[in-house]
């Protein structure tokens, strides 16, 4: 997996895979509401400059997330996504258990697009994504 670096900051790298057109985020440290919704406006711009239908979203490096921070991610950040051309995610798991029950809540009110599935590895959502098309963004 080669990965291009487009963003850096306190809670968010982001990269570029060329090689699977999609964008890998790795999600880092204590996971406060205005940081991520910051990063999220940054993401955006990302999938539209890069025309990626996939991310790759890794929570295995975060500390610390909310039940509030997941709420604005299912009801708001998600939808608008969508619309903006997102169509997969796979979201792997923090191994805390804390951060892991706020995702797994969060998971039961997501709507139908994107489509959104969990994993504990990073290995498992890496193939899920990989064997999933999507038609090109015109």
């Amino acid at each position: 997996m080669a990965l291009d670096l487009l963003l850096a900051s306190e809670v968010l790298d982001a990269h570029y895979d060329d090689e699977n057109a999609w964008l890998y985020l790795d999600w880092k440290g204590p996971q406060a509401l205005e940081l991520v919704q910051a990063a999220c406006a940054q993401i955006s711009v990302l999938l539209q400059q890069t025309g990626a239908r996939k991310i790759l979203n890794d929570n295995t490096h975060i500390t610390e997330t909310s039940w509030e921070l997941a709420r604005w991610v299912a009801y708001d950040y998600l939808p608008e996504a969508a619309r903006n051309g997102l169509n997969y995610v796979a979201w792997v798991n923090s191994p805390l258990l804390s951060c892991r029950g706020n995702v797994n809540l969060m998971a039961a009110f997501i709507d139908r697009r994107p489509q959104v599935a969990i994993f504990d590895e990073l290995a498992a959502a890496y193939e899920w994504l990989s064997s999933l098309t999507v038609a090109i963004r015109t």
